[in-house]
């Protein structure tokens, strides 16, 4: 009897957590809706240029045609004259829109999918975070939407609109978040090559963002390793420390 009650808790428990994140996911999806929604791109002459976007994923998809990696030179841009924009601006997320290019999408198509990956970083990210201080799933909700949600993450899609590299290191910031504090809880090598990779990841995707999240980041990871009685704190500084590094 106290096995099956066991499992049955187990199974509603299960449930409880995929209706959670679902949830997440679909507060993440539905601000993105208006991407997808229509044949074209958001106007956004306004504040910035999302005609860029398309520009900077054709040169580098043309760049990856001919075998150049990694590419440096746009050389179609400037009316011809080309221009170095990959030699100094972190370029991920277009080396995802520019492969899927490769792989048959549109550059509209192609543009569109790294933004919706954008924001479902934030969302889930967020989410994560929020279970990971000890949140509860309403409440980790309610996180993912905030952040998903937030007035910056969403002018950078709908009003500036040509900062793509940007808006996806804003969906990377949790997740980094997240992954300190399993440094400094579990102190294992998985959990440092997570936190490395993560910040990897950060600094190709925004090389600016990773500039100005970076004291934040290191003040949160020496605000976790000396919590109230936490053992050791300047070992799980180290390996914070040798992460990022």
């Amino acid at each position: 009897m106290d096995e099956c009650r066991a499992g049955e808790s187990r199974g509603t428990g299960a449930r409880e957590r995929a209706i959670a994140l679902a949830l997440a996911l679909v507060l993440s999806l539905a601000a993105a809706f208006p991407l997808v929604a229509g044949p074209g791109m958001p106007n956004t002459r306004a504040g910035g240029d999302s005609v860029f976007l398309l520009q900077r994923v054709q040169q580098l998809a043309e760049n990856l045609r001919a075998g150049v990696f990694p590419a440096r030179w746009m050389a179609d841009a400037a009316q011809g004259l080309g221009y170095p924009f990959y030699n100094f601006y972190a370029a991920l997320p277009y080396y995802f829109a520019a492969v899927l290019n490769l792989l048959g999408l549109s550059l509209v198509r192609s543009v569109q999918a790294a933004q919706v990956v954008g924001f479902l970083l934030a969302g889930i990210g967020a989410y994560g975070l929020g279970r990971r201080l000890g949140a509860g799933r309403p409440a980790a909700i309610l996180a993912a939407a905030a952040y998903t949600y937030a007035p910056f993450h969403l002018v950078n899609v709908y009003v500036r609109g040509d900062s793509l590299s940007e808006f996806t290191a804003m969906g990377l910031f949790p997740w980094l978040l997240w992954a300190a504090l399993e440094v400094v809880r579990r102190r294992d090598a998985l959990s440092v090559a997570c936190l490395a990779g993560g910040f990897g990841l950060l600094i190709l995707t925004h090389n600016i963002s990773a500039m100005l999240f970076s004291p934040y980041l290191v003040l949160w990871i020496v605000a976790a390793a000396f919590r109230p009685n936490a053992p050791r704190p300047w070992r799980a500084v180290g390996l914070c420390v040798a992460g990022l590094a």
